[in-house]
């Protein structure tokens, strides 16, 4: 069939639509690429930009609360007030109202004796009222307090409403009165209103640009939604903010999301707020598929123009073979037609020429010159298999070497991620467990220093051969280098990755390395993680590992660790 429609083209089309079809191939990998490398790219400085916002507002919130705490304790301390906290109502009423008049984010301030009855408040609101069973009040004769978003209670229908008619929320912040002789005689308490923080978002956010569409929201330390729409909701799971960047799906459409928790600051301890700044995909990805669409566009262009100028050129290749061709036709048709005459064009074309009048001048000794060129023929043939069978052997020694490590003769790197990738693949398809191993030979160094660089490559030489022996046939171990190795365990979850690695460290460490007739012992740290769906690619299980191998590092080493977030946390901070 592919015979036939070569048949009826001509060798120009054939070389224009070639030449074509490559353009065309190649502007659409160049696309795809610049595509997928421009988003991947806008992708993570959103991601930057949004975790720079959520940690802008979490330490804005971590600062307003740590100054409102020391505002009340300053008042509570100070000495002039001790004489009236429990003799002059209204002069201390006169204080705290001039203090809410200061900070309006205050929607109320008041005292209570150690009975729990507000004494003195601004605007006089629940005087004379009982507060003992408030959270504020208990916590705030023991010490400075401060209490998560609430509802309002008592001050519910004393206050007037918001302008949006939305219900009172407040954050409240107390601490214990001391008299003269530092004996407790009340608390003072404020509840801060929690439109504060709202306006704290909105500043925040003035400094962006409006198209840009990005939002924040702020979660209680279970993850419900204290600021934002669906007040109460728990929309994000704890893995997702754990991860501090991830994907929002919601009826809004999906939207770029990053977390940052707030930490406290100096006395104030934090109520494990956690601040999420969200941005729609389609706006952060906006200039990339602009991008995207010009490099298309010039792709196309460029396409087109050198398809022309090919097919410009594939005339002037084929004019001369056209014209041969005729003047064979001729000699073929035409009795008086005895020989062709030299066509130019390109050497090729000459030489072309010249056999064609060579054979025309020995047509008749056809049976010899046929005998000599079936055998040149033949030997030609014979000395091109022989070079298409050395060419190939080459092609296969230099594809083993471009595909191992030359100390160790394992993989290398390049070799080791494809086949981890296809097994990630295969992970996600139909749910088999694999492993990633992390293995660093502990204190290399003092190796390299105490025995040379010599017996520091026998010993990566041999820890390699003790990993590869360990393995099954489906298993792969690769170095990527130094003294660092990489394995991949197939259909094996966490509890059998940690049997094989134990049982390879203990190996290691039982082995005494002779290298140069010299002794030495060695132990390895490993790190290991089990593939998870929420893996992007096996980069990001072989991250995980790596961060295990850290732990097992940090931890005193010869030991095998298994990744787990939290504990990494603590080494990275103790770190």
């Amino acid at each position: 069939m592919f015979k036939r429609l070569a048949d009826r083209v001509s060798l120009r089309r054939q070389i224009s639509l070639l030449a074509g079809a490559i353009g065309l191939a190649i502007v659409g990998v160049t696309t795809i690429g610049s595509a997928l490398l421009a988003r991947g790219q806008a992708t993570d400085m959103a991601q930057n930009a949004l975790l720079q916002i959520a940690r802008s507002m979490a330490d804005r919130l971590d600062q307003d609360m740590a100054e409102r705490q020391r505002e009340i304790r300053n008042v509570g301390s100070l000495e002039p007030l001790q004489p009236h906290w429990m003799e002059n109502t209204g002069g201390l009423r006169k204080v705290l109202e001039t203090m809410q008049r200061t900070l309006p984010d205050y929607a109320w301030i008041g005292f209570a004796d150690r009975d729990g009855q507000v004494r003195a408040a601004t605007g006089g609101i629940l005087e004379g009222v009982s507060v003992s069973q408030r959270p504020w009040f208990t916590d705030g004769l023991q010490q400075a307090a401060v209490e998560d978003v609430h509802a309002a209670t008592l001050l519910a229908s004393k206050l007037p409403p918001n302008s949006d008619g939305s219900p009172f929320r407040f954050v409240d912040v107390a601490v214990p009165v001391g008299d003269a002789s530092g004996q407790i005689v009340g608390v003072l308490g404020a509840h801060l209103s929690w439109r504060w923080a709202d306006i704290v978002r909105r500043e925040v956010l003035s400094s962006r640009r409006p198209e840009l569409r990005e939002d924040v929201v702020v979660l209680d330390r279970s993850g419900r939604v204290l600021l934002g729409s669906n007040p109460g909701a728990v929309p994000y799971t704890a893995a997702a903010l754990a991860s501090g960047h991830f994907i929002d799906h919601s009826a809004e459409g999906a939207r770029l999301a990053a977390a940052a928790a707030t930490r406290g600051r100096g006395d104030y301890p934090g109520l494990g707020w956690i601040v999420v700044a969200l941005q729609p995909i389609d706006t952060a990805l906006a200039g990339a598929n602009r991008l995207t669409s010009l490099i298309l566009l010039l792709g196309l262009t460029t396409a087109v123009l050198g398809i022309a100028a090919i097919w410009w050129v594939a005339a002037r290749l084929t004019r001369p073979l056209a014209q041969l061709t005729e003047a064979v036709d001729r000699i073929g048709r035409e009795p008086n037609a005895t020989m062709t005459r030299h066509v130019h064009g390109s050497p090729e074309v000459l030489r072309l020429s010249g056999s064609v009048r060579s054979l025309l001048r020995r047509i008749g000794t056809a049976e010899a010159d046929a005998r000599l060129i079936e055998a040149e023929a033949s030997s030609a043939v014979h000395a091109a298999e022989d070079r298409v069978r050395r060419l190939g052997a080459d092609l296969h020694a230099m594809q083993v070497l471009a595909d191992t490590d030359v100390l160790t003769g394992l993989l290398n790197r390049r070799a080791f991620l494809p086949l981890a990738n296809d097994a990630m693949s295969y992970f996600k398809r139909y749910r088999r467990s694999i492993c990633i191993l992390m293995i660093d030979i502990d204190h290399f160094k003092r190796v390299n220093d105490l025995y040379g660089h010599a017996a520091g490559d026998e010993v990566i030489r041999q820890v390699g051969r003790i990993v590869s022996e360990a393995l099954r046939t489906t298993d792969k171990v690769a170095r990527f280098g130094g003294e660092e190795f990489v394995v991949l365990l197939r259909e094996t979850d966490l509890k059998g990755a940690t049997i094989f690695a134990d049982r390879i460290r203990q190996t290691v460490a039982n082995t005494v390395f002779e290298p140069e007739g010299q002794c030495l012992r060695a132990t390895i740290s490993i790190g290991m993680a089990e593939a998870e769906f929420s893996d992007g690619d096996v980069d990001h299980t072989i991250e995980r590992a790596d961060r295990a191998l850290y732990a097992a590092k940090s931890g005193g080493r010869n030991s095998v660790r298994s990744f787990e977030p939290k504990v990494l946390q603590s080494l990275q901070a103790a770190a």
